[in-house]
């Protein structure tokens, strides 16, 4: 029977991502893994769970790879073994007895800050998987072998096999007040990640939910239409014909703050500079004193995305949600506003300041294509300045 399943999750393991613990192997290891919409792989070091050591583990001849964060390129031999959802204990609330996971046997300093791997949410597309002629686990093949594999298409990822075994319902959700972690006040790093349901938590929310739709199922693709600072607004042009990205932003839960596309980003600092010329100064700063800002001058940040139906919605980051006090130090504040954007020209990333301040749950229950993220107000919001 499909269960509802909260866990309890927290900035403080990386400071910037959100992680939670999984329970590996016969052995059942406690792992710390970040989690990602962005992503759909789930991958953890060797040095921390081995499976050469764990009879109850199957080894394969797949190999996964890629990279996170410029922390350079992973490869990953991939096991079947026991992996479950630790909400708190000893015991895994929640257990795929035979999952896939990655082993990553060159292990990239620093590619997990100090989380040991990663637990990706996104939609099986994103999780391509290789080939090899041999056990990847005793091979370990590097780099200039990939040649030696052909493609294997993908493999369902964990939250699906989650729902595939009934275990869960297919949605989780997040309730998080933080984008970093604060150096004062730890109480405000910790968050909850609900399984397999999300509007039954009504303790967790208030008022009524905002449906974004998902354009596009690899990553939670989504239709920004315009961006708005105060009664300002600029347009957002949809992808041209022919991009490599089907959309022209999406939901991300591993990326901590809004990577506008490299066209949009100036745009909307000139926004903020319309209002006042010092904003556009901050907002462009590595970091600074927060106590020169007064965020109660400082206005909303809103997106308005394409609905569920089609119609447009608004979904409202505070000047609380997109400054960030304490991080990174006592007394320093830290922007959530950047450039960059994502992996295709003119794509922006909406990260955990959009999730901040809102109880968010990501609905796959209509099937292929039907997907919506919900959008409500969290229940406690956080204090102005937390």
């Amino acid at each position: 029977m499909a269960e509802l399943v909260r866990i309890p999750i927290t900035l403080s393991v990386t400071d910037n991502c959100f992680t939670l613990r999984l329970s590996v192997g016969g052995g059942r290891v406690p792992i710390d893994v970040m989690l990602d919409t962005g992503s759909s792989m789930t991958v953890v070091n060797i040095d921390v769970y081995d499976p050469t050591d764990d009879p109850s583990h199957t080894s394969t001849s797949l190999l996964q790879t890629g990279s996170f964060a410029g922390a350079g390129r992973f490869m990953a031999a991939v096991v079947r073994t026991p992996v479950g959802l630790m909400a708190g204990g000893a015991a895994a609330a929640v257990t795929v007895p035979k999952s896939y996971l990655g082993i990553i046997y060159n292990i990239q300093p620093g590619l997990f800050g100090k989380a040991d791997g990663i637990l990706g949410l996104g939609y099986t597309a994103l999780n391509s998987v290789i080939q090899m002629p041999a056990d990847t686990l005793d091979a370990r093949y590097g780099p200039a072998q990939l040649g030696l594999g052909k493609s294997a298409g993908t493999l369902p990822p964990y939250f699906d096999q989650l729902v595939t075994a009934g275990q869960v319902g297919s949605k989780f959700a997040f309730s998080v007040q933080r984008s970093i972690s604060s150096k004062v006040d730890a109480a405000v790093n910790d968050g909850i990640f609900v399984v397999g349901g999300g509007e039954q938590c009504t303790d967790l929310y208030s008022g009524d939910f905002t449906s974004v739709a998902v354009a596009h199922e690899g990553y939670y693709g989504t239709n920004l239409i315009a961006v708005q600072v105060g009664d300002r607004t600029v347009q957002v042009p949809p992808m041209p014909a022919g991009s490599g990205a089907a959309s022209n932003s999406f939901i991300d839960s591993g990326n901590s703050g809004l990577m506008l596309s490299a066209e949009l980003h100036p745009q909307v600092v000139g926004l903020f500079n319309a209002i006042n010329p010092a904003f556009g100064v901050s907002l462009q700063a590595p970091g600074m004193d927060q106590g020169q800002l007064d965020l109660a001058a400082w206005p909303p940040l809103r997106f308005v995305l394409q609905g569920a139906g089609g119609a447009r919605v608004t979904l409202t980051v505070e000047p609380k949600d997109y400054w960030q006090f304490d991080s990174y130090g006592a007394g320093r504040a830290t922007t959530g506003l950047s450039g960059g954007g994502g992996p295709g020209a003119g794509q922006s990333i909406l990260g955990l300041p959009l999730l901040s301040g809102h109880y968010v749950v990501f609905d796959r229950t209509g099937g292929p294509g039907n997907s919506v993220v919900k959008f409500a107000a969290q229940a406690r919001p956080a204090p102005l300045v937390a």
